[in-house]
């Protein structure tokens, strides 16, 4: 039927191929016949006949007239559809065509023939739906058979082959329907995009991202974490499950006007987000206190923010050094709980991990586990086999130093930045008298008296804490009252590895320039374990950055490869007893250490056991110091040292000194041999060995040091033609071969006088030997 001008036809089509059960395209057509003759009142239209459609890959499409255009006659006409095929059965159907809808699927209107004789007029079968009262009034069972090709058979041929009818898990089905609905069994949400909950009985938590892999948290819980971190010994401080951000954020320009709380920064770009963070202001605290550490109360812009304490340095404060992000403490120590109940459920070894991020910790004192640390672990029995709790970063760059031109504080790689200060001078003290030495990292303080630390004297928790790839920056104090990097002075074993700590104070103008000020207070950048059983501690690697009062506590047993630092009160701390110890029995031995603008190189706290020892060897000390020096707590612990020291470098050798007499040999490293000459009065320094003596233009006096203690054999040859006059300190008496001992001795031109310290059961003299 064509389909004149004036006429919108409905496009009738087959929606989808039709198809045999094996998925064979019908071949054949599709007539659709109309009225012989239909015209169109007012109009000049005629049509009538029968549509055909051929199919294509089972697919067919016709454009007809509808039956209700106004004016036509006859009007509401159903159109004959005719499907003949020359591979399939035929079918005739009948349709009835609406202007109103322009667009058609034959599926969709298509319902079992009328019975014979009896034609009934279809609409659309979302109309006939809605207007049946219910099925059986569309359905008429010959019709159904004639449709599905059945003839009078009941019931259709099932089955898997050609020309049957489908049923059950046919392989013929594709089914790409997607599910909706709530998701069940080990399925959590919703389709169709559920989430994996359970996997052989084990809970999932965490969202997964790129990289992830399951973690075993415990027996029935797992976890996604990054895979450098997939093995349930490691616990990464930044899991969802503890939450650690590490996004600690530096800038140079800060300024503060005198008890003003508003910060400025042209470089910081604030954002809104910056409220409520932990931050640090160097050069805004009290005096001595330096750094103000406080947090963000609220933001007026990118430049601008307002801190919930004021500047308290008497003064403005520009150029400052401003830290600000997330206080990670709680997070991080939540990994390090998990990481001791690992522990606690039988193994042996749990790491925690610190991903290359600068992580802020801002929390107080924890004395919850026997010590006293922003970040602690606590107590094993020494009953047990002994724990392993490693803190690790990433990467060997930790132990780097910055640069002297460098304008910000050292925190590239894994880096901890402690925000603990004291608010003073006395609180510094009572604290640590009550409870012993504060570090980021805290274990149980060895036994003391005051009843917090674990155990007796000379008890250890049964812990070997290892430092590895760390950096820890702690609060920069003028007098020494920050905290430390850590106190593992209560465990039983130690070892650190590519570590590095120092305060977060910079080269540039006057951080470091008054290191004797860091005596003030009483700041320990680290303590090893207490002399006593803690026969494993190893050190390789290690940088001091510098702003602590001691730079490390070193203890017996103690091997270390490489040991720099800077700008402390003393830089190496020989520990013979302290906080209650045990003295110390063993040596200790450190292959280098390089010691610069350190007010004492090496500083002996403490006696060892029965006042012999500490026992300290330094195969090379370097340093650029005119006045090297070896200082104590007291005369005792200096009396008591043993050991030997070189010292190399540019150090002036005139300069070398000891607070006290001491029993460690100082070598002068300079020199290929240890040999001087004089052509006048002199005095004998520890690094002196032989003293040739020119008398030539008159005789003159060469002063010995105190015998107490004195390790060295001092050699005097006199090659002038007068005498020499060899003589003693404190009225010591210098025995010569005669027998007797005076105060002096004389040796002739060309004769030597070889002496020896020695103590004789009431004092020191000189022996000649």
């Amino acid at each position: 039927m064509a389909l004149p001008a004036g006429i919108t036809g409905v496009t009738v089509t087959s929606s989808k191929p039709l198809c045999l059960p094996d998925g064979t395209p019908y071949e054949g057509t599709v007539y659709f016949d109309g009225p012989d003759l239909v015209t169109v009142a007012g109009q000049d239209v005629v049509l009538g006949g029968t549509v055909e459609a051929d199919l294509v890959a089972g697919q067919y499409s016709a454009t007809l007239a509808p039956s209700d255009i106004a004016g036509m006659a006859p009007s509401g006409w159903t159109y004959k559809v005719r499907g003949v095929f020359s591979n399939a059965p035929s079918w005739v159907q009948y349709i009835r065509l609406s202007k109103d809808t322009p667009s058609v699927s034959l599926a969709e209107v298509l319902v079992p023939a009328p019975s014979a004789g009896t034609p009934t007029v279809l609409a659309p079968a979302s109309t006939l739906l809605a207007k049946a009262e219910n099925l059986a009034d569309l359905q008429d069972a010959a019709a159904a058979r004639d449709h599905l090709g059945l003839g009078d058979a009941a019931v259709a041929d099932i089955g898997t082959s050609a020309g049957q009818v489908a049923a059950g898990d046919d392989s013929r089905f594709t089914n790409s329907r997607r599910p909706t609905g709530s998701a069940g069994g080990d399925l959590g949400g919703t389709y169709p995009d559920p989430t994996v909950e359970r996997i052989n009985g084990v809970t999932v938590s965490g969202t997964p991202t790129a990289g992830d892999a399951l973690v075993a948290v415990d027996a029935d819980t797992a976890e996604w974490a990054p895979v450098g971190t997939s093995s349930p010994w490691i616990f990464d401080v930044t899991s969802p499950a503890y939450g650690a951000v590490g996004d600690a954020q530096v800038v140079t320009d800060g300024a503060m006007s005198s008890g003003s709380a508003v910060l400025t920064s042209a470089t910081a770009a604030w954002p809104s987000s910056v409220v409520g963070k932990a931050i640090s202001v160097k050069g805004a605290g009290p005096s001595g206190v330096t750094t103000l550490v406080t947090t963000v109360a609220s933001r007026q812009s990118a430049t601008q923010i307002t801190l919930a304490a004021a500047n308290s340095s008497g003064g403005a404060v520009t150029g400052a050094i401003v830290i600000w992000g997330t206080d990670d403490t709680a997070a991080i120590q939540a990994a390090v709980d998990a990481a001791e109940a690992y522990l606690a459920a039988g193994h042996g070894f749990a790491r925690v991990f610190f991903p290359p991020r600068p992580y802020i910790v801002a929390g107080p004192l924890n004395r919850t586990k026997s010590g006293s640390g922003q970040i602690v672990f606590g107590v094993y029995s020494t009953t047990a086999s002994k724990k392993i709790l490693e803190f690790r970063g990433e990467g060997d760059g930790a132990a780097a130093v910055r640069h002297w031109e460098q304008t910000v504080p050292e925190y590239s790689g894994s880096c901890l930045i402690s925000f603990g200060v004291y608010a003073n001078i006395t609180a510094q003290s009572n604290d640590v008298n009550a409870n012993g030495s504060p570090g980021l990292f805290s274990g149980p303080n060895e036994g003391s008296s005051n009843g917090l630390a674990y155990g007796a004297s000379a008890r250890f928790s049964n812990i070997i804490p290892g430092l590895v790839n760390l950096a820890i920056l702690n609060s920069h104090s003028a007098s020494g009252l920050g905290y430390g990097a850590f106190n593992f002075f209560g465990c039983a074993n130690a070892y650190l590895e590519n570590a590095g700590w120092s305060t977060a104070g910079v080269v540039p103008g006057s951080d470091y320039t008054s290191p004797a000020g860091f005596a003030s207070g009483f700041s320990i950048g680290g303590l090893l374990p207490a002399p006593g059983n803690n026969d494993l501690v190893i050190a390789r690697n290690i940088s001091i950055g510098g702003g602590y009062t001691f730079g490390l506590f070193c203890t017996e047993h103690l091997v270390c490869d490489r040991l720099m630092a800077l700008y402390c009160w003393s830089a190496i701390v020989a520990v013979g007893t302290y906080a209650g110890s045990v003295g110390s029995v063993h040596a200790m031995l450190i292959d280098s250490a390089s010691v610069e603008a350190c007010t004492n190189e090496v500083y002996i706290m403490g006696p060892g056991s029965s006042g012999v020892g500490p026992t300290v060897d330094i195969l090379q000390l370097s340093t650029e110091s005119s006045t090297p020096n070896i200082a104590g707590s007291s005369q005792t612990a200096l009396n008591s040292a043993l050991g030997r020291i070189r010292l190399t470098g540019l150090f002036t050798q005139s300069g070398v000194s000891t607070q006290y007499p001491t029993g460690i040999e100082i070598i002068d490293g300079q020199v290929p041999r240890a040999i001087r000459r004089v052509t006048g009065a002199a005095t004998l320094r520890p690094i002196d060995r032989t003293l040739i003596c020119d008398t030539t233009s008159g005789g003159f006096t060469v002063t010995l040091p105190d015998a107490a203690f004195c390790p060295v054999e001092y050699v005097c040859k006199n090659i002038g033609a007068s005498a020499l006059t060899v003589a003693s300190t404190a009225s010591q008496l210098i025995y010569t071969s005669s027998g007797t001992g005076a105060t002096t001795a004389t040796v002739s031109t060309g004769q030597t006088l070889r002496v020896q310290a020695l103590f004789n059961g009431s004092t020191w003299g000189w022996y000649a030997v």
